[in-house]
């Protein structure tokens, strides 16, 4: 038998709808680790650009954590399955399934109705919908996820419209004054990925309107914490008001 050393998205893939099937629990890893090593196993070691490849003799070792990079005994609610299984499309539903096993988020009643709704918004083609299943995940993952799942999300997007007008405040006193002056005056020096902020607010938006139906917009710095939030019972004119 030939293992790859680590399992990589084809194995998981190919493997999901037997471990969903199985329902394996706990207790069941050392049954399958002794299982799997009853005949000799070999991993495949692939080298880049196609070069050969390396077989080596698997120890019980590598191969519990083989079975524990699996994560068999983690299994997906039954509301997520059954929103999940009305996807037509058989790989995309093991695609999700499988991140849905690998992420480490602790399953909450908030967090699975918000993921129920997800799913039932997001269409199975949607070219983003990986991209934004990704940032759920890890965002649903944060120690100070509240209840409220959108005021959460609108929190973490103002979090980075505020670093953005902070980075962006930084750039004009450095046109001024270099970093050691700055320091020397006690100015909070902080530097981020301005890239990366914009595209998780685009993606934070891109959810909350699929979502949530609606998302929320922040005035700069040097004008108050005012927010401006338009959702789609709101009236022409109630957003006129608004804005004048």
């Amino acid at each position: 038998m030939e293992l790859l050393l680590f399992p990589d998205e084809t194995m998981q893939l190919q493997l999901e709808s037997l471990l969903e099937r199985s329902h394996f629990q706990q207790a069941d890893e050392k049954t399958v680790l002794d299982d799997l090593l009853q005949d000799p196993v070999q991993a495949t070691i692939r080298f880049p650009e196609d070069r050969e490849s390396l077989r080596l003799r698997v120890t019980e070792d590598v191969a519990c954590q083989f079975i524990s990079r699996l994560n068999i005994s983690r299994h997906l609610n039954p509301d997520l399955l059954e929103v999940l299984n009305h996807y037509e499309n058989e790989n995309i539903r093991n695609r999700i399934k499988v991140k849905m096993r690998n992420s480490r988020f602790s399953p909450a009643d908030e967090k699975t109705k918000f993921l129920c709704l997800f799913f039932e918004k997001f269409d199975s083609q949607d070219n983003d919908i990986f991209e934004c299943l990704e940032f759920a995940l890890i965002f649903l993952d944060e120690p100070t996820i509240d209840k409220d799942i959108y005021r959460t999300l609108m929190a973490k997007k103002k979090f980075y419209f505020r670093s953005l007008q902070k980075a962006k405040q930084l750039e004009n006193q450095l046109q001024k004054h270099n970093m050691e002056t700055l320091l020397a005056q006690g100015k909070r020096v902080v530097l981020i990925d301005q890239r990366d902020a914009r595209n998780k607010m685009r993606i934070i938006d891109r959810i909350g309107r699929t979502v949530f139906g609606k998302t929320e917009y922040f005035e700069p710095l040097d004008s108050g914490e005012e927010r401006i939030e338009f959702g789609p019972r709101h009236k022409v004119q109630d957003i006129v008001r608004t804005l004048t």
